[in-house]
């Protein structure tokens, strides 16, 4: 057990993105209910989209990466949360890259030729599945989070920075 945790820990666990999006497609999405381990995420190979994103932003950079992280909420009218998602992107050369994996219809490696292509995708793709009526966006910080806290507090620090998002 101890030099498989060992080998979890090691920075070279894996060497390319492909490798790690494979590795990544066995991690079963579960609810939230408390922020989990990025270990935790790899020995129990499930995790929420938030404890996912704690994984993905601490692995991609040891492939050589500048990974950042976005939280989403819907809300209805009443300034309520109802939904949230985390994922991950970064850029190589001029391209954007959005790194998924928890959310099972847009799983995959998405590539598009600039930013604001890619998050007007994610955000399309985010309000097709919710009736809310408002979408946020907000930058999505893994070392402004603990491990252990649970939704609430993970919303409450992300919407700290929160835009509402409009179509242009």
């Amino acid at each position: 057990m101890k030099i498989l945790l060992q080998s979890l820990k090691n920075d070279s666990m894996f060497e390319t993105v492909p490798e790690f999006l494979n590795f990544m497609s066995d991690v079963e999405y579960v609810p939230f209910t408390r922020l989990m381990n990025p270990l935790e995420v790899i020995l129990t190979k499930q995790g929420s989209c938030h404890d996912q994103v704690m994984l993905e932003m601490k692995k991609l950079p040891e492939m050589g990466l500048s990974p950042k992280a976005k939280f989403i909420i819907a809300v209805d009218a009443y300034g309520q949360g109802l939904e949230t998602h985390s994922f991950v992107y970064y850029q190589d050369g001029d391209d954007y890259y959005w790194f998924e994996n928890a959310w099972e219809d847009q799983k995959g490696l998405h590539k598009f030729s600039d930013y604001d292509e890619m998050i007007d995708a994610v955000m399309f793709a985010f309000g097709q599945r919710t009736d809310y009526d408002k979408l946020y966006i907000a930058d999505f910080m893994p070392e402004e989070h603990t491990i252990g806290e649970d939704l609430d507090t993970l919303v409450d620090v992300c919407m700290n920075s929160a835009e509402e998002y409009t179509v242009d």
